[in-house]
Order: C-alpha cells, then sequence, then structure tokens
C-alpha cells in the first residue's frame, strides 16, 4: 500500500510539472490575471475582455467596465466577433471565429524577451463600419512583436449595433446623447490599453494608433474626438476617406425611430433591448454604417474639424493606394453618379485621366478612386502639416509577385498584408524576395513611426515630410520606395477645389 501511495504521490507531482511546465505566459490586468500562449519568440494573449459584454440592458449604451475575475483566466483564443455583414469568402469574420453580440474583446501580441516602455500600435481594423474583427488573420501582430512592438487589436460593435439613435435613448441618455457605440468601445480598448499596457511592457504614453478605411476613418474620428483626447500619441490612417455626408443626429434619431416601428416595438427601449440580436441586423446592409454627428462622441465631420484645424496635434501619417477604385467592384455605378455631380468641372477632371491614356470607363473609375481615397489623404497631410504637425504621406502602388497576374494595381486594402508582414492567403503563389523585402521595409516605416514618430530610419530610403512648399509623398512600387514631389497635382488641385467649392471653404494655399 505504501509503494502505491508513493507511486501516486510521484505521479501527481510529475502531472503538476508537466502542467506547469505547459501553462502559458501569465500577465495581471487590473481586471485580473491572463494567461496567453508562447508562440517562440512572441507571447500572444487573445481575446482578452476590455468591456462588459454590450447585450441586454447594456445593449446601445456605453461600454461598461468588465467584471474582475480570480485566477488566471485563459487567453489563448480568440473572442467571437461582432456580429456582422458576412465577407463573401474565408478567411473574413465570422468564417474562423463565431459572431456575437458578445464580442468587446481586444488582442496583445508582445515579444517574449523581456523589457519595458515598448512602443505600442493599436490597430482598428476596416469593413465600412458593417464588417471585420481583430481575429482576421492578415492582422496577425507577431511580426511587429517580433521587431520590438507591443501590437493589440480589437472589435468594435458595427451596424446597427455600432451606430444607433432612438427618441427613447435620447431621452434615457439626458444632456448628453449618444449615437456612435461603436467609436465608444474603440475608446474604451484604448483606456484599457493605458490602464494595462505597461504589464505587457509596453509604454502607455507612446501609444499608435492605425487602421485602414473604416478603421483609418475612424482614426480621423478619434483625432477630432474630445472624448479621445491624450489616450494616443501618434496616428496612421490608410485609405480612409472621407467623411462628408454624415448624417445628423436628428436623421439618424428618424431612421432608427422608423426601424423600430416596422421591428414592432416602436417607442419601447426595453423591447427594443430584449429583440433577438438576428433581428436587429435585419438583413443584408449595402449602405456603409459610419458614425453620425451625435454631438457627444462626434461633434463635426473629420473633413470640417481637420480643415478647421480641430484635431490632435500629433505625428500623422497618412497615404492611399494606385487602384483605389477597386471598390467599385460592391459599389457599381457610383463612379458615374459621383462624376455627375461635379458638374462642368467634371468634364475638366475627365480629361486630365483621358490624357493618362485611359479610355472613358477606366478614366471615371480612376477619377473616382482619387476623389474617395487619394485626394482625402492629400486634404488631411495639407490640413495638418500647414499647422506645423509633422506629416507623412505615401501612395502605395507595389504589386506582389505572388499575386495573380491579373492583378494591375494595388487595390483597396492591399498594403495591409505588407504592413503587417503577413502574407495574403488567397494569392496562388507564396511571396518572392522581393515581396518580402518591400514588407520588411514598410513595416520598418511603421514601426519606426510609432516608435520616434518619424518613419526614417538606418537602412531606410530617406522620407521627406510633407509640406505644403514640397508636396511630396512616398510612393511604394516594383522600384521599392521613391520620393515623389507632385503626384498628381494637377488632378487633385481640382478636386479639392470642386470639393472646397460644395463646402464654400476656402482650399488650403
Amino acid at each position: 500500500m505504501r509503494g502505491i501511495i508513493r507511486y501516486c504521490g510521484v505521479l501527481f507531482v510529475a502531472v503538476t510539472l508537466h502542467a506547469s511546465a505547459l501553462a502559458g505566459p501569465i500577465v495581471a490586468t487590473k481586471s485580473g490575471a491572463i494567461e496567453g500562449v508562447d508562440r517562440g519568440g512572441v507571447l500572444a494573449f487573445l481575446g482578452v475582455p476590455f468591456a462588459a459584454p454590450p447585450v441586454r440592458n447594456l445593449r446601445w449604451r456605453p461600454p461598461a467596465p468588465v467584471a474582475p475575475w480570480t485566477g488566471a483566466r485563459p487567453a489563448k483564443r480568440f473572442g467571437p466577433d461582432c456580429i456582422q455583414e458576412p465577407m463573401s469568402s474565408p478567411p473574413g469574420p465570422g468564417f474562423i471565429n463565431s459572431t456575437s453580440e458578445n464580442c468587446l474583446y481586444l488582442n496583445v501580441w508582445r515579444p517574449r524577451a523581456s523589457g519595458d516602455r515598448r512602443p505600442v500600435m493599436v490597430w482598428i481594423h476596416g469593413g465600412a463600419f458593417i464588417m471585420g474583427a481583430g481575429s482576421f488573420p492578415s492582422y496577425d501582430g507577431g511580426a511587429f512583436a517580433s521587431r520590438g512592438v507591443i501590437l493589440v487589436t480589437l472589435n468594435y460593435r458595427l451596424g446597427r449595433f455600432g451606430t444607433f439613435a432612438h427618441p427613447a435613448l435620447r431621452r434615457e441618455q439626458g444632456d448628453h446623447p449618444v449615437a456612435d457605440f461603436g467609436l465608444l468601445d474603440q475608446i474604451a480598448a484604448l483606456a484599457w490599453v493605458r490602464d494595462n499596457i505597461a504589464s505587457f511592457g509596453g509604454d502607455a504614453s507612446n501609444v499608435t494608433i492605425f487602421g485602414e478605411s473604416a478603421g483609418a476613418s475612424s482614426v480621423n474620428f478619434l483625432m477630432a474626438s474630445p472624448l479621445a483626447e491624450g489616450l494616443f500619441a501618434k496616428a496612421i490612417a490608410q485609405s480612409g476617406g472621407s467623411s462628408s455626408d454624415l448624417k445628423t443626429f436628428a436623421a439618424a434619431e428618424a431612421e432608427g425611430a422608423a426601424w423600430a416601428k416596422t421591428a414592432g416595438v416602436a417607442e419601447d427601449i426595453k423591447a427594443l433591448r430584449a429583440l433577438p440580436a438576428d433581428r436587429v441586423w435585419d438583413g443584408p446592409v449595402t449602405v456603409v454604417a459610419s458614425p453620425v454627428i451625435d454631438g457627444t462622441v462626434v461633434t463635426q465631420s473629420t473633413d470640417d474639424a481637420f480643415h478647421a484645424g480641430a484635431f490632435a496635434r500629433i505625428p500623422y501619417l497618412v497615404g492611399a493606394n494606385s487602384q483605389e477604385e477597386s471598390l467599385l467592384r460592391w459599389l457599381p455605378g457610383l463612379d458615374e453618379a459621383f462624376l455627375k455631380t461635379l458638374g462642368e468641372r467634371g468634364d475638366a477632371a475627365l480629361s486630365l485621366y483621358e490624357t493618362e491614356g485611359l479610355d472613358r470607363k477606366s478614366a471615371v473609375a480612376k477619377l473616382w478612386g482619387e476623389a474617395a481615397m487619394v485626394e482625402p489623404a492629400r486634404f488631411r497631410a495639407r490640413q495638418t502639416a500647414r499647422r506645423g504637425v509633422a506629416t507623412w504621406l505615401y501612395r502605395y502602388g507595389y504589386v506582389p509577385d505572388a499575386a495573380p497576374e491579373t492583378t494591375t494595381g494595388a487595390g483597396h486594402d492591399a498594403e495591409i498584408e505588407v504592413v503587417f508582414a503577413n502574407p495574403d492567403q488567397r494569392w496562388p503563389k507564396p511571396w518572392s524576395t522581393r515581396d518580402a523585402a518591400i514588407a520588411e521595409t514598410i513595416q520598418g516605416y511603421w514601426i519606426n513611426f510609432a516608435r520616434t514618430g518619424n518613419p526614417n530610419g538606418p537602412g531606410l530610403p530617406t522620407w521627406p515630410a510633407y509640406t505644403l512648399a514640397n508636396d511630396t509623398l512616398m510612393a511604394f512600387s516594383k522600384v521599392g520606395p521613391v520620393a515623389t514631389e507632385g503626384f498628381g497635382k494637377s488632378r487633385l488641385d481640382l478636386l479639392e477645389a470642386a470639393y472646397a467649392d460644395r463646402k464654400s471653404w476656402t482650399p488650403a494655399p
């Protein structure tokens, strides 16, 4: 019997030591300890709650604090993606992970090597405010972490869960009406980073927010929102476009009331919050669910805010891609409709594109793509630079060797794979040596910017800061990074003047 007891005791100790050896890295947060996963040179902490689940009575409310827990909470897999418009094919959000209204989770990658006060980069995903998630494979932060950065991705409420106004909600909210719950989620995640990132070795005073498309638009909203002040020190906006057509709170409220009536609950906010989630997301969403001017989170469009100088005066890196008209695949006819809004300027603008050797169809598409993304990027660079803000402008036109042979330019979101150094899983071939090199270069610029507020550093071609006088951007293409002065100046000047006419602005000198 003693032999059996001794054997069992030895076995217990062996199992305990083995389990301890398999335990992941543990970090203490303000809400409790979390246990991540060791990926060799990188530690990952996935599915970390940064706010209470926004369900039932917390639906359409600002994010609430997380309930503390005891013990080490597992953080080895992504939390659910937010309910959203399904992407067309894997590996998009909703294919790898489940979707849920309980979706306010973030993910942290950090170097395995010990160290303190590392630069922090917080990625805000795109997806027209109706889809996307921090779990998307292209956003894996391993490559950033392996180069000494703490990388954070996050989820935020989408569609009608993220942007919603209703008379009953306004009565509940009092003097500070809110319609932009998704942006409040982003702000809550940044507050979590401020309060917890030191435990991961990050420097809470050196946080860079960056994002693409709706994520870049979010970056610009956060730069102009009084509620986000002080939560980040630098910003990168990749193809963020304009925000000229935001709904007023009154219009959003009328729209919300009309929808509630069709849902059969009219003025009853308790009944609205009790609706099943699939009733709230009631079918395909065909328009961008942009934030609205609620006067609390968003006080004006970011176009107006940047024009007026009402934005955070922090280092700013901004740009767009060479083939932004790729978005017309999902927005057919929008280019011709936009051309009509330009009136007489439209003919002059179109002639400039046709001079580039494009047929009319291609010229109209290119005009729309530059008006949608390229001109707004230069406009924001002009507004920040004219106020003495350190500004860098880029144009991404690199086409990977791994891309299909039919790929003729860098479409909307094409730069993401090189920024994160994660090859696109949909390409038919693996990355070439040149593909890997451009990724190392561009990610190097982004990391330098996060560290110092300047993308330049040893071993990289010089990227001149943008000024009104030099009008210089960095062009990324097959020949590598090339500083280029006055890119598309006549075209972009005309588009900016047309926009200024509609806004009754005087364009920047």
